[in-house]
């Protein structure tokens, strides 16, 4: 008769008896991951919510059940708002201003990006370095400066005056080069020997192939020009050419206890950049993690 050893089963019940603390704190701390997350999720939508609730009731209802739903559901703040704060107008010049600096931020940083990646020329180590230094400078400190050259070339209260201080992106001629640096020469050196100049080179080669970076950064200039307050405020003063943050901002001279005339002026100024932004989201997450470029 023989007898089977019992260590195996034995040594194999320690291992797995000595694997449970572990499985036990990756549970938990998954758990506090996902709770802190549902926290941080309630905490930003319950505001929103609130706000969008409050668009749609009127003045008393509002007062005396803040957090109910609508009795009845109403579209006169809307109304209001398009009609006596000029909305209509500000959406529109908000749209103007958001679309020309988003177009040329990217134009000037894949050009740039191009010819920093591609190009080799004394000094360009320097330059691009010069270049970024411009993040480290906080623009409150230049908009004395920036406000009256603006005041000397005669584009203060216009729309071209909050553009023309954004045509460039040092953000983005640092994002694009990094991408085009990935890029495979082979595929310029080709276009070259067609007889492509480099204007065509750079649009019908480098711009396709830099799709994902370019759409992140057309969602990140869009998204910062479309909420810019501060130098807007301090140049349009005239009610034509205000935009949407300052339009807000101005109901609060006209009403300042319409609270739900706010939520309707917020939702109108929100609105837009969230459907941007969720349409947009997988090549603006897409755009930042392939910021390494094409690899040969």
């Amino acid at each position: 008769m023989t007898f089977q050893q019992a260590e195996p089963q034995s040594s194999g019940k320690i291992a797995r008896m000595a694997g449970r603390p572990r499985d036990w704190n990756l549970m938990l701390s998954g758990l506090v991951a996902q709770t802190v997350l549902v926290a941080m999720a309630v905490a930003v939508l319950v505001p929103l919510v609130w706000m969008v609730l409050g668009s749609f009731k009127t003045y008393p209802d509002l007062l005396n059940n803040p957090n109910q739903l609508p009795q009845p559901w109403i579209l006169t703040n809307y109304v209001e708002i398009f009609n006596i704060g000029r909305f209509d107008l500000a959406f529109m010049n908000s749209v103007i201003v958001s679309a020309l600096r988003t177009l040329s931020a990217c134009l000037t940083s894949v050009v740039l990006g191009y010819v920093f990646a591609k190009y080799t020329f004394p000094g360009k180590n320097v330059i691009f370095i010069l270049i970024l230094a411009t993040m480290m400078i906080p623009f409150p400190s230049i908009i004395i400066s920036l406000y009256l050259k603006l005041s000397d070339l005669q584009l203060l209260d216009q729309l071209s005056g909050v553009v023309i201080v954004s045509l460039f992106y040092t953000f983005g001629v640092l994002l694009l080069r990094q991408w085009i640096s990935g890029i495979p020469n082979a595929f310029i050196d080709a276009a070259r020997i067609d007889g492509a100049g480099e204007l065509r080179i750079i649009f019908s080669i480098i711009v396709p192939m830099s799709a994902p970076p370019l759409a992140a950064l057309a969602v990140f200039v869009f998204l910062g020009s479309w909420d810019d307050y501060l130098f807007p405020s301090l140049v349009l003063t005239s009610p034509e050419v205000k935009t949407l943050p300052l339009a807000l901002a101005g109901l609060k001279s006209l009403y300042w206890d319409r609270y739900e005339l706010y939520c309707a002026g917020a939702m109108v100024t929100v609105v837009p950049v969230m459907l941007l932004y969720a349409s947009m989201q997988k090549q603006f997450v897409r755009g930042f993690t392939l910021m390494g470029g094409v690899k040969e």
